[in-house]
């Protein structure tokens, strides 16, 4: 029993870690089966973290007692499905260098540079990831995995045509998976069709369903519609969706915080900072310290605010790795909280170079306005806007880049359009959003 048990867990991580490699039937009418390696935004669990452990022991072992490609390979996969599951980044840079060694043994397994590439996305360096899934497809440009990470770092890289192109294809050939259309959902969202997103994000959920997805694979699907709905002004949806999230993976700390801000938007302080404070407790990444921060600001208790801001700090100062994984966390805090905004105009800049998307664009222009480069702002801001996302954030920082370069129409244009679209997005910011808008509107 405990040989089969070990079996099943194993293989369904490398099920859902690997390439597809099955035959898809072509016929009209029939769809080509559905590779689970599609999903690349789901936080894979086959097995508990118990289970897990043990493997990541078994394999730690093997590759002592000899040296062979695929131990590391497998052992590398279970150091990312350890570090995706808790955030750990020391299983990050054990799994790098697994799969280092793994490559090393094998140079041209493509499973191994699969793994590979899915570990440079998961740790934000997506021109490597994208360079890795191109190695993949100059030797097979059937490699659907390949396929899906080159069209996930081009979004995240700001390279929409190519994304677009990307995910279209997958489209045609898995017209009804889940991962896919979330992917559509997504790219439908950036380009400012929130109706279209949602739609794609509801029939993702459905089909994720419809193909056996458990867990907190399935969870992943709520929180993206929860995020959608949050992101509409919808905020008791999001929660409660957020709250689905949960009910089928309770110790989803990205549903835990999604549910926090949802509560906050709603008012409900003291819920949102229990959620706060459970997701913290899994993995304290510093959006979710901010956040909570602020919601003691916003409580008067300056005490608690201080504590959660000081720890922020201090995961600024650690590791490389957090510090890439989190830059853009660590800017929009500093620059929205007053602190160090020489550097959070370095971290915006360096972060800008490695990942021109819509939101670079937008810490970018938000640090010039910060540290009073006010015309380089409007100009950076524009960037951020001109794919027409619709996010209340996006068109806060327009406002305010707007008002001090004394484009009034613009800044009570933008203002408003924020609150239109997110009346609720931030317990702080709206709240300066109304305070702003009201003076430009008593100055017409």
């Amino acid at each position: 029993m405990k040989i089969r048990v070990f079996a099943l867990c194993l293989a369904s991580i490398i099920v859902a870690l690997a390439t597809y490699v099955g035959s898809a039937p072509s016929s009209v009418g029939s769809e080509a089966r559905v590779p689970m390696s599609l999903s690349a935004e789901a936080i894979q669990t086959a097995a508990s973290a118990a289970e897990l452990a043990r493997l990541i022991g078994v394999f730690e072992a093997r590759v002592k007692e000899h040296t062979d490609a695929l131990d590391y390979l497998f052992l590398g996969k279970l150091y990312l499905q350890r570090a995706r599951s808790t955030g750990d980044l020391g299983s990050y840079t054990q799994a790098g260098a697994a799969l280092e060694r793994s490559l090393a043994l094998y140079p041209s397994d493509p499973d191994a540079l699969a793994a590979l590439a899915r570990l440079r996305y998961a740790t934000h360096d997506f021109a490597a990831a994208a360079r890795v899934a191109k190695t993949i497809l100059a030797a097979d440009p059937a490699d659907i995995t390949a396929r899906a990470i080159l069209g996930d770092a081009s979004l995240e890289l700001g390279d929409y045509g190519t994304a677009s192109d990307t995910f279209s294809g997958l489209a045609t050939r898995f017209p009804s998976a889940a991962a896919v259309n979330a992917r559509l959902a997504r790219l439908a969202f950036l380009r400012g069709d929130d109706d279209l997103a949602r739609d794609l994000a509801d029939r993702a959920q459905n089909e994720a369903r419809d193909e056996g997805t458990f867990g907190v694979d399935l969870a992943w699907y709520a929180h993206l519609r929860a995020q959608l709905s949050f992101d509409r002004g919808d905020y008791e949806a999001a929660r409660n969706e957020e709250g689905e999230a949960l009910a089928v993976a309770p110790d989803y700390y990205v549903a835990e915080a999604g549910f926090a801000r949802g509560a906050a938007a709603l008012g409900r302080i003291d819920d949102a900072i229990a959620h706060y404070e459970r997701a913290i407790a899994i993995v304290p990444q510093p959006e979710y310290l901010a956040a909570l921060g602020d919601l003691y600001t916003f409580r008067g208790d300056t005490t608690r605010a201080a504590r959660a801001y000081d720890t922020v700090e201090v995961s600024a100062s650690l590791a490389t790795l957090g510090q890439r994984l989190y830059d853009r966390q660590f800017a929009l805090f500093y620059l929205e909280h007053e602190r160090s905004l020489d550097r959070a105009l370095t971290i915006a800049e360096a972060s800008l170079a490695q990942r021109p998307d819509a939101y670079g664009y937008d810490i970018y222009a938000w640090a010039l306005y910060k540290t009073g480069h006010y015309t380089e702002a409007v100009v950076a801001s524009q960037r951020a806007l001109a794919m027409g996302t619709r996010d209340a954030r996006l068109h806060y920082h327009a406002g305010f880049i707007a008002l001090a370069g004394g484009d009034l129409d613009r800044a009570r244009s933008e203002l408003g359009r924020a609150l239109a679209i997110g009346p609720a997005f931030d317990p702080l910011l709206a709240a300066r959003a109304r305070a702003a808008l009201a003076l430009l509107e008593n100055m017409t």
